[in-house]
This record gives C-alpha cells, structure tokens and sequence, in this order.
C-alpha cells in the first residue's frame, strides 16, 4: 500500500478508536461561492537535472498560477498566471508565460508578458509583450519575440545571454529558430517595403551578424536538419501570369562553418519540373537522414485572370459584370459531399504533391501523383509510401476506409504497389526497412529490400485484434489502434494485446512476451517517457501503464529489452513498482537525471505529484492541492459489478453522495455515454461551467452512476436499455437509492440514450437529454455541419452502429429511434440544443419537440442562440447547469418548480429577463 494510503488508513482508525464520531456529517456541503477557489493540476514538467518541478495550477475563479518547486530544498516559488513553463538544457534557467487576470482579459489592448527564473538566485525577470520565446539548445541564450504592429514589416526580437544578463535586439523579424546543435539562430528579416527582406544568421556565442540572402521575395519556413547545422528555406518569386507565387529553395550546408553562398533550386531552370506546377509554401521542406535530399511539395498553379487576353466588346463587358448564381451543385457521386468540401476548402487548397531535391546531384524527382493521397517519408528518407483511397470511393463514402499503397524509391522514383484493401497502416521502422500494417487479426511488416510480407503475430499466443471494439466493421482494429513503438533500428516493434506488450521480430521470426498482465486483467501500456522519443532504446528498460481491468488499479512496472544482443531475451520478468487502488498516470523522466514523477489521484482525492528514483519506491509527494478539501463532506467512488439482460457481465462507476449516512434513501441520477467505469478514480472539480458536474451532484446530496454500456449491430438503443436497466436496479436492491427517485441524463449519444430509454422504462422520474440524436429516418440523412460529414458512414459503422440503410432494415430503425416511440414516453424530460449544433442537427431537437407537444408529454426544450454542440459562453453554461439542478430538484427532491419549467415563459417575458 501506498504511505499516503496508509497515512490515512492510520487516521481512520484511530477516530474510530477513540469513539470519534464522523467528522463527514459534522462538516457542510459546498455552495456555489465554495467552488472559485477549486484547483486543477495542468500540465507538469522535470528540470533536465531533476531538480526542479514545475507545476500549473488553474483555479475555477481563474486565479490561476504556476508553481516552481525544488524538490531537494522542498522550496516553491509562485508566479501569477503563469503557464507553459519551458526549462533550459543546463537546468539553470526556466521561462515561462505570464496571461491575464480575469479583469484584464476584458481589456482589448492588454498583452501578455514572458517572465525568467534564475533558479540558483531564485529571482525573476518580465519582458513585456512578448509573443514566443524559445532556448537555444546548448541552453546559453533566450529569445523573445516581440510581434509587429499591422503594416510595420517585421517585429522585434531580443536574445539574453543568460548568465551575463546582456540582451542583443534585432529588428524586422519574422521568424527566427535557434539551430539543434548549440547557438546559431537564423532569422528571417520582413520590412514594410520588402526592398531589407532576407535570411540572416546569427552566432550568438560569437556574436555576429551576417546576410545568408537578400531580396524582395518573402521567406518561409525555416528548416535545421536534425543534430545538424545545415539549413533551408523557402524565397519567394513572382511570375507574371500566374495567380500564385512559386519558391525557391535554399540551401546552406554547414551554415556555420561554410559562409558561402547557397544552393538554389529554381523551378523554372530545374530538369523535370512539371509545367503548371509550383514549389508551394504549405509543406515544410524535410532533409533526408543523410542530408542529401530536401523533401518538399509541390502543387498546381492558376493562370491570373486580372489582365483580360483583349479589349472585348461592349456587349462581352457586359455580361462579364452580369450577376451570377451562387448555387451549389450536390451530386449523388460526390465522393466528399459539398459541404464537407466547403468546410475542407483551405485544406484542398493546401494540398501539394511530395517532391524531393537530391541536392548533391541538383535532381528533381516528383514523388507524389494524386493531390488526395496521403503520402509519408519512411525514416531514413529512402522510400516514401503513397496511400490512396479513391479505388473504395463507394465504400469511403459511407464509412468503410480502405486504401491501397504503394512505396516509392526516393532516389529513382520506381513505384511498387505493395498493399491493396488494407485499412490500417502504421508507417515505417527506424531504419526504413520495414513498412507495418495490420490486415485480418494481425499485424504484418512489408520487408522494402527484399519484397516480401511478414506475418509478424500470426504463430505468437496473443490476439492483437480488439475484440472488444463493439461497432460493426469488416475488420477489428488493432488492439490500441496503433503500435506501441519500435525500438532503435530495425530489431523489434513493441506490439500489444489485450492485457500485455510484446517485442516482435519484423522478419516475422516471433517474438516474446514482455509482460505478464493475462493472469490477473492487468493492462501493460509502454509508455514514452520522453516528449522528444521516438523509439525505445534497447539498452534502457521500457516502463509500462497498469490498469486494472476489473478493479480499476493503476500503476507502474518495468521490462528490460535486451540480454547478450538478443533482441527478445528479458532479465527476469516484468518488475511491478506501483499498483495501487487509486488513478496513476503522467509518468515522466528528467531528460539527464534518474528523477522520475507521476500524478496520482482518487475521487476523493485530489490530483499531486510524486517523485521517486527509477525503480518508483517511497513516491514522495510534492504538491498539495486543494488542501482545504477536508472542510467540506465529501463523497467516494466504488465500481459495481451487474449483468445486463443479454448475459454480459459489466461493470458501473458509483459515486455516494457528500456526508453519507448508512441507512437512509437517497435519490439518484444516471449518466450514460458507452463504457465509463474506468473512470472510477477521476476527482472533479466543482465548477458551474460543468454543467453536468458529477461533484456538484453529490454535494446536493445524489448518489451518480455511470454503468457501462456494450452495444449490438443494430440495437444501439436496445442494447443501452438492456445495460442500463440492470445496472440501476442493481443498485436499488442494495437499499440505499429510492427507486421513485432516479433520474437519467447524457449528452449528445448519451443524451440520445437519455432520450430513447425513457420511451422504453418507466423506471426513471425524470430525465435530461443535450443535444441528442431523435428521429432514426431523418438522422441518418443529416451532416455533421462542421466538418460538412454526412451522417451516413457515421451512421452504419460509426458510433450509431447502424450497420446498413434505414430501407435495408426499417424495423430496426423504428425499433431504436426514440421518435417512434414518443406515446410511451412517461417521462418528464428536460432536452438542450444550440440552434447552431455543428454536430446534431439542431432540428432532431425541434422535432421531438414538436413530436412531445402532439403526443401531450412533459416535456421542455432549451435553446441556445448561436451555441454549438457544446456550450462555449460562460453564461449559458452556468444557465444550463443550474436549470438541471432545478429539473432534478423539482422531480427528485421536492422542490417546488420554477415557473419556467411549470408553465414555461412567453417571448416578451424571455425578452425582460434578458435585458431586451
């Protein structure tokens, strides 16, 4: 057991054997003034030496702060508002994000600033108006930019010396970025007229300036090669005739040791280069490994229609200005319906077909085909794979994504289709050898030098197809939808099934199973203990995430990789550090120190940090947040066990109201989605900005269950009423929930559930659906407005599970569609939408709605003006949370309705309380 556990085990104990009585029912509930000074942890971050912690806290008052913590003195220092701390590589220096406080966001012309923190004086320095800031990598210098007014050209940028406190400022920046080998910045000049644009480069060690290039073109995307100091850049050039500029690329190879001119690609003057294309600004140039090569993209250009080829007649003149329709053309053979093509307009536009520029050779090689495809390098910068979906348009419409691919040879453009109808790619090794797939229920790696295709699972003991994965497809995913990641060359990949990882030969030689999480439903997950990992390194153990899958545990464990050279062999078994009855997560290391630092958390606990060295013994915690907790009643969490009505065995998360008392009844409010018991450990903050806020609920003195939900092809409202029934009953039999007293609630396919289950059950006193899906006919056929997705490939395969059209199996449809059974609705029902629901059709709300009034229910519809599928504006939040306290409170306990739920408001009346 953990010390905190025991700490408060030891507590326990010893109230009870003094005969204390609960100090729960003496101490209050929250009120809504309680909540403002309610912490979350945000994000957290080692100093490379492992000294310090930094740590952000956001409060509900938005109070917000970040703290600095070093862990050997056990000392803090506290910025207001501060976030995104970054340290530097020495470990000496930390810079940070100052924001606004709540009153000065409400101030247009407020800027936030950047402060410095001496971590050795424990001092702090704040620069003004900052926009970005960013180390150099030996960690000697900071640049902070400053961003220009409109029409000034460039901005200002400002780089410290950090220990000599000298600051060098340039003027006219656009961008800048220090290189990845120590303190070369290249910079980016842009000035109002254009006649001072260039590339400088700036030797902060030495402190010098010089011209790498200089024109009136526009610069982009400045690129380093990795571990490297050699550098490119897009400039700019006009061409007459042309709607678009095109780039050149430059090129300087060891920038700071070479101060010659660059290497130009032009692709006017390059062999090869496609007529009507251009080098587009929309790719980011990438280097080979080697640095031989710059990938880049290329795109077609369009002739400029502003000088007319003649004079023309009046009469052509005038039906040039004539006006034209705006009408849109939606073809049953659109692949991408219209709408999803508005909403994906500047994503097309900036769509380029791969190229690369073998630099030594000064050769052009155009790589990619089809502006659709998806095309990636393979590490290494040798091969590039090329998916392509248009074969399986008829299927992509509707949801069933597959794709062919091809892999394409960098250096000679040769195009070998390697992979047909496959739907999950997972790209390639670390030294480019292999590409890995998964088809049927195993993973395969394509071998790209000798052209064969391995089934690297297919004789291993482990099955790495989701066999939970509940939503009807041809194929189950993989188990975690992707691979755990590869190790340093091309040994082994780290693959997982349900409970464990495995090390994997790519040349389908086997592999071995890492971990032993079968035995017990314990879940092994790698987990990357580096932001900037790429692969596992096989001389360092690989730790692993534990999740229990039936008690909910979580915690930590180690594996070693490799034993005399063997890829597979381990060092004994897996090493378990931590598992505990609480929510362990965010485990990280110090980039050069063996400190290593989790989060743990529990309902009824709120979230710190621990720290210990690798093997995670005697955690020691280093923050303490909401330490005021234990002057209120508080609740706790427990996972219940049920069988729904089909004979699955299931699992629901309950939550007991603040300051139980053994004995009595108390009302209960459901909250459905799909599968939500693994979230036994969360805390929640109270906040009415939630405003479906579970913490809120318990202090008013509801218990809250959340039971999971399997679903069958077909059935999704069926299949919801046979968990959820059950699962609600269970716990009415254990005498603490008044069965007269339980209400339902979800949003969007919760709240589709919280509208269906009612028409089905009159076990619920009342119920609150946001944003639900309603009418099964008409659904089916509506767009997800935002991303212009039709509903149909969501529909049958996605989260409806639909599986086919309304006309290939009606009765379903009608079996599971809440409108059709809107004369059995017996429950009062509270529903929300925004009239601009991006994601819901707006008009599924007006038509049950419409439906509720006809059929004579109790029923009361909430609109918001101008909200989306969620509600953004504070206002409305708050509104709507405290509008479902009233709907429970009305229904559950008691209390008398408002009259806005009683008898509803007229317009007039609505217009008068809003201030119109």
């Amino acid at each position: 057991m953990h010390p905190r556990w025991t700490a408060i085990l030891a507590i326990v104990t010893a109230w009870l054997a003094a005969g204390t009585p609960s100090r729960a029912q003496e101490r209050p509930r929250l009120s809504e003034e309680d909540y403002g000074q309610w912490e979350s942890l945000g994000a957290t971050q080692l100093s490379p030496d492992g000294a310090w912690l930094s740590v952000e806290i956001r409060r509900v008052s938005e109070e917000n702060e970040l703290r600095f913590r070093a862990l050997e003195a056990e000392s803090e220092h506290v910025v207001p508002f501060g976030s995104q701390a970054v340290f530097s590589a020495d470990g000496r220096w930390a810079a940070y994000r100052i924001g606004l406080s709540p009153d000065e966001q409400e101030n247009e012309d407020a800027r936030e600033d950047v402060g410095l923190l001496d971590l050795r004086a424990v001092t702090d320095t704040t620069f003004e108006g900052v926009a970005s800031f960013a180390f150099s990598e030996d960690g000697r210098f900071l640049a902070l930019f400053r961003r220009p007014r409109e029409g000034d050209g460039g901005g200002d940028l400002l780089i410290r010396e950090l220990a000599a406190g000298t600051d060098m400022a340039l003027g006219n920046v656009d961008a800048y970025d220090w290189s990845p080998t120590g303190h070369l910045m290249a910079v980016i000049i842009e000035t109002a007229s254009g006649s001072g644009n260039g590339v400088q480069l700036y030797d902060a060690g030495e402190g010098t300036l010089r011209s790498l290039d200089r024109s009136e073109g526009d610069y982009r995307m400045l690129t380093w090669r990795e571990d490297d100091d050699d550098l490119a850049v897009l400039r700019s050039r006009v061409d007459e005739g042309f709607e678009e500029d095109t780039h050149v690329i430059l090129h300087w190879r060891d920038v700071g040791r070479t101060p010659g001119p660059a290497r130009v690609f032009d692709p006017g003057e390059a062999e090869a280069f496609p007529e009507g294309m251009r080098v587009a600004e929309h790719r980011r140039p990438r280097w080979s490994e080697d640095g031989g090569s710059l990938f880049f993209g290329i795109r077609p250009r369009e002739r400029s229609t502003s000088v007319p080829d003649s004079a023309g007649t009046e009469e052509e003149s005038a039906e040039d200005d004539a006006e034209v329709s705006d009408v849109q053309v939606w073809h049953a053979r659109d692949t991408r319906i219209i709408p999803m093509q508005r909403a994906q307009e500047r994503r097309d536009l900036e769509r380029t077909l791969l190229s690369v520029w073998h630099v030594d050779e000064d050769r052009f090689l155009q790589l990619g085909t089809d502006l659709m495809a998806s095309t990636a390098i393979v590490p290494g910068g040798r091969h590039v794979t090329e998916a392509d979906d248009s074969p399986y348009a008829g299927d992509v419409m509707f949801g069933r994504v597959w794709q062919d691919v091809t892999v394409i040879d960098v250096g000679t453009g040769e195009r070998t289709p390697i992979l047909d109808r496959v739907r999950y790619l997972a790209g390639g090794s670390p030294q480019g050898r292999y590409v890995l797939y998964f088809r049927g229920e195993d993973w395969w790696a394509y071998d790209i030098e000798v052209g064969v295709h391995n089934n690297l699972t297919g004789e291993l003991d482990g099955t790495f197809a989701d066999r939970e994965y509940d939503y009807p497809v041809e194929q189950l995913p993989p188990v975690g939808f992707s691979p755990a990641g590869w190790v340093d060359g091309d040994d082994a990949v780290l693959l997982r099934d349900r409970f464990d990882t495995w090390a994997v030969s790519p040349r389908g030689e086997g592999g071995r199973r890492l971990t032993g999480g079968q035995a017990d439903n314990l879940r092994h997950t790698p987990v990357v203990l580096d932001r900037d990992q790429e692969w596992f390194d096989s001389r360092e153990p690989v730790y692993f995430q534990l999740f229990g899958e039936r008690t909910k545990q979580s915690g930590f464990a180690r594996a070693s990789l490799r034993e005399d050279g063997s890829a597979f062999a381990t060092r004994g078994d897996v090493e378990r550090l931590v598992l505990e009855d609480a929510g362990l997560a965010r485990l990280a290391r110090a980039k050069d120190a063996e400190v290593y630092a989790w989060v743990a958390q529990r309902f009824d606990d709120s979230p710190d940090v621990f720290v210990a060295g690798p093997d995670l013994s005697g955690g020691r915690q280093v923050t303490a947040t909401n330490p005021f907790q234990d002057q209120y009643a508080w609740g706790r969490a427990e996972v219940v066990d049920f069988t729904s009505r089909t004979g699955v065995d299931l699992q629901a998360t309950l939550l007991y109201p603040a300051g139980y008392e053994a004995g009595r009844r108390y009302p209960m409010i459901v909250y459905t989605y799909e599968r939500l018991s693994d979230g036994l450990h969360r805390y929640i903050v109270p906040t009415e900005r939630s405003y479906y806020n579970f913490q809120v609920w318990t202090q008013r003195g509801y218990f809250v269950l959340q039971p999971d939900i399997v679903y069958r092809p077909r059935e999704p409202g069926v299949s919801a009423v046979d968990a959820v029934v059950p699962a609600v009953q269970r716990i009415v039999n254990l005498g603490m929930v008044d069965p007269d007293r339980v209400g339902l609630v979800g949003h969007s396919w919760g709240g589709y559930q919280a509208t269906y289950i009612p028409t089905r059950t009159d076990i619920f006193a009342a119920s609150v659906a946001g944003a639900p899906l309603t009418n099964f006919l008409s659904m089916m056929g509506a767009v997800h407005w935002r991303p212009g997705l039709p509903e149909t490939g969501h529909w049958e395969t996605g989260q409806a599970r639909m599986d086919v059209a309304y006309w290939e199996d009606f009765e379903a449809h009608v079996r599971n569609s809440p409108a059709a059974h809107i004369e059995d609705l017996s429950t009062p029902m509270l529903m929300m939408f925004g009239d601009e629901d991006g994601t819901v059709d707006f008009r599924q709300g007006v038509e049950f709605y419409n439906y509720a009034r006809r059929a004579g229910k109790e029923f009361v519809l909430l609109v918001y003006p101008g909200a989306d599928h969620g509600l953004r504006r504070e206002e409305n939040q708050i509104d709507y949370h405290r509008r479902i306290l009233e709907w429970f409170g009305h229904y559950l306990q008691d209390e008398p309705a408002p009259e806005w739920m009683s008898d509803g408001l007229s317009w007039l009346e609505q217009k008068k309380a809003a201030g119109g």
